[in-house]
């Protein structure tokens, strides 16, 4: 994976709280997820990626225990990326994306995404 930090950083320092997603799963998520997992934190932040500013998340329904597990959280880097990339924190795994929405970008750049991720959901988020 060859990451061009620079651009990545000023990508995220230029996304506005109000642009993210505003729905309760994200919500939940961007409130949580830097001081629950702290090491995915500190590994997407050598990236220059802001864990709080996800690009796409995918949450499945509430568990009976009121848990919310995020299949894939997604996430822009420019650079590039081998198609067989795959890293380890944990139990939580990361690979180079291949399916996500349009990112409307024309630099070189490639999608990194994670899983999984388990919070606690609360909905009054």
């Amino acid at each position: 994976m060859n990451v061009v930090i620079a651009k990545t950083k000023a990508h995220y320092n230029s996304i506005t709280e109000t642009s993210l997603c505003d729905c309760s799963y994200c919500r939940n998520y961007r409130l949580q997820v830097k001081s629950v997992f702290p090491k995915v934190a500190e590994y997407l932040y050598s990236l220059g990626i802001d864990i709080e500013k996800p690009f796409e998340t995918s949450p499945l329904d509430p568990d009976e225990n009121g848990m919310l597990e995020y299949c894939c959280c997604q996430y822009i880097a420019f650079g590039n990326c081998e198609p067989n990339y795959h890293h380890r924190i944990g139990n939580v795994e990361f690979r180079m994306a291949t399916s996500y929405p349009r990112t409307g970008i024309e630099q070189e750049h490639f999608v990194l995404e994670f899983y999984p991720i388990k919070l606690e959901f609360d909905e009054g988020v």
